[in-house]
């Protein structure tokens, strides 16, 4: 593909940026109450698995003899009454989100209730089960992907020693572990306990999985459209020196490739810039590459090597080629159509100096010829394209 980048291409990387980098379709660049809206959410869902599990219980007599009835009953009022406090902070979070108090301290509380149930939830069923260790290292893991270090530390350094305490203390007998069960074996020997881990975990692995799956394809085009965005100049639209330096690089370690470099000086810019306004200059520039990008083929580069000049990197062309192109390219900018506020017509022309590749030579020595045909071009009253030629280092060289 030719290596630069079209008005209309730029409208659309733009549009692009602004959909990825600026608005709120993007997970991770939501505002922290959205992000609590999505975890009042989960967490809801959370309690409806909860409930819709313990509802069974008491349904299912067949499986008493394991279940602890009352605190089961329990515990099902204070996942009901945890998932309303869940769906009435979701009003809150989204109706009051412009409030400065609502913005600074709702996200603590909300954060805050969503351990807490976890917690609670976590010593239940056993704080090494394996519901409650997914659920914590998933917890963990997606809390610091959305919201600020400091919220999720804030939760999860109490709710990490809460579980630790639990652990030791239910290790010395003088609290029960996982007080919802009656296991009179092994837990991994009980068919009961084993599936109702498998209903625990199953749905948090799976939006645990999504919502990564959907952050790294966000964080991924996110880091493509950053990398494009180094590698262009950000008011022509084409390739920066960096970007010009790596082609070349990559050139330089396929040596059979035969290429031509194009120097390009648009001539007395610096008087358009005092005479018409720097607005004036940059409208020179874009048009400048526009006019560039138009002509080259498409595995030819252009880029923007300097303040006012341009640089081409033409592959797989022979002297006479490069000389063709840069007639055309010179022609075209004679012919752009600039008019100044005052209704003047800006006379745009450019020098060009050519240099074609060989064996021998690094792109730095390439560069090096192609500037002194440019000088030849210029010194020779601009306006016209020059080829490096070793009759350039003697002084008495004619125009």
């Amino acid at each position: 593909m030719k290596q630069t980048f079209s008005p209309n291409l730029s409208s659309s990387l733009k549009e692009k940026i602004a959909k990825y980098l600026i608005e709120d379709e993007v997970v991770m660049n939501w505002s922290v109450l959205n992000k609590c809206i999505l975890m009042l959410i989960l967490g809801s869902l959370v309690h409806v698995i909860w409930i819709v599990w313990k509802v069974f219980v008491l349904v299912s007599p067949n499986v008493w003899q394991w279940v602890n009835l009352p605190l089961l009953k329990l515990q099902l009022g204070l996942n009901i009454l945890t998932l309303m406090v869940f769906i009435g902070l979701i009003y809150p979070c989204s109706v009051w989100r412009k409030k400065p108090p609502v913005q600074q301290w709702l996200p603590y509380v909300c954060v805050a209730i969503f351990v807490i149930s976890l917690c609670r939830d976590g010593y239940i069923v056993g704080v090494l089960s394996p519901a409650t260790m997914i659920s914590y290292i998933s917890l963990v893991t997606v809390g610091l992907v959305l919201f600020k270090r400091k919220i999720v530390y804030y939760a999860l350094i109490p709710a990490t020693l809460y579980l630790i305490t639990c652990g030791y203390l239910s290790l010395q007998g003088q609290i029960s572990y996982a007080p919802i069960f009656y296991l009179h074996s092994l837990p991994y020997q009980n068919m009961f306990w084993v599936l109702t881990m498998m209903y625990f975990i199953a749905p948090i692995l799976i939006t645990c999985l999504i919502l990564f799956e959907i952050l790294l394809s966000q964080w991924r085009h996110r880091e493509k459209l950053i990398q494009h965005l180094s590698q262009i100049d950000p008011l022509t639209n084409a390739l920066n020196r960096r970007s010009i330096s790596d082609c070349l690089e990559k050139l330089e370690r396929k040596p059979t490739t035969s290429y031509a470099l194009v120097l390009i000086d648009l001539d007395h810019f610096k008087r358009i810039n005092d005479q018409y306004g720097h607005d004036k200059g940059d409208e020179t520039l874009i048009k400048v590459s526009e006019v560039l990008s138009q002509i080259i083929r498409d595995s030819d580069v252009v880029g923007r090597f300097g303040g006012e000049e341009f640089i081409l990197i033409l592959n797989q062309s022979s002297l006479e080629q490069a000389k063709i192109i840069a007639e055309r390219c010179r022609q075209a900018i004679q012919q752009l159509n600039l008019i100044s506020d005052l209704g003047e017509n800006i006379q745009v022309t450019a020098s060009f100096g050519i240099a074609l590749s060989n064996t021998q030579l690094r792109p730095q020595q390439l560069l090096s010829q192609a500037d002194k045909a440019l000088y030849e071009a210029k010194a020779c009253g601009r306006n016209q394209v020059k080829c490096y030629q070793e009759e350039f280092l003697s002084e008495t060289k004619l125009c």
